[in-house]
């Protein structure tokens, strides 16, 4: 359990380096397989950017948006030259930003810090700004997951969770409830990593 509140510029710092994430990439390569160019994606929560990196290396246009301006500063500076056009850096909390329309969001590990009373209206205007056939993939917490501790932190039952996604085409949901290494020490761990593509006009797709 954490033992005190999380220092997301201490968290940032220490994530710089890490690789992108295996959800995120799984999901590319579905939107690759389907014949589906880079577009825009909108990377809700970036941090350090690692995941916004990869989407720049793939020649996506990236809104990538985070309260902390610690966060943008190593984003940008780890950009590449040539990538920097293409790089849109917002400093706010993503549920107050409007996001555009896109082909893909990404939120690793970012949603359940939503704040409560936000979190049905953004997630609302979240899949509208979905293009048909785009994608949204993240991470949501369980019930179980040791930061709940922090207050306002969102929980989610499974049931919870798979009913977020109704409307859409479940390509992944991935249930990790065990323990993991996170903020330098052992932390309980419930969360569930999904990937899910929003149909196109006229089709309705059939969720688990």
């Amino acid at each position: 359990m954490p033992e005190a509140p999380i220092d997301w510029s201490a968290f940032n710092r220490a994530a710089r380096s890490r690789p992108s994430r295996e959800l995120l990439r799984r999901t590319l390569g579905c939107m690759a397989i389907e014949g589906r160019p880079p577009g825009v994606a909108v990377d809700l929560g970036c941090g350090a950017g690692a995941d916004s990196l990869e989407l720049l290396r793939r020649g996506w246009l990236v809104h990538a948006v985070d309260a902390s301006s610690d966060s943008l500063d190593l984003l940008k500076a780890a950009a590449e030259p040539e990538s920097s056009g293409r790089l849109h850096a917002h400093l706010q909390a993503y549920e107050s930003f409007d996001v555009p329309a896109c082909d893909l969001i990404w939120a690793g590990y970012s949603l359940p810090f939503c704040h409560p009373q936000a979190w049905p209206v953004f997630w609302q205007r979240a899949v509208q700004a979905l293009r048909p056939g785009g994608r949204i993939a993240g991470d949501l917490f369980g019930t179980r997951h040791a930061f709940g501790s922090e207050g306002d932190v969102l929980l989610f039952t499974e049931a919870e969770a798979r009913a977020l996604l109704a409307g859409l085409e479940v390509e992944a949901f991935d249930i990790e409830d065990g323990h993991r290494p996170s903020g330098g020490q052992i932390t309980r761990w419930h969360a569930f990593g999904f990937a899910a593509r929003k149909p196109a006009a006229g089709v309705a797709w059939q969720t688990p």
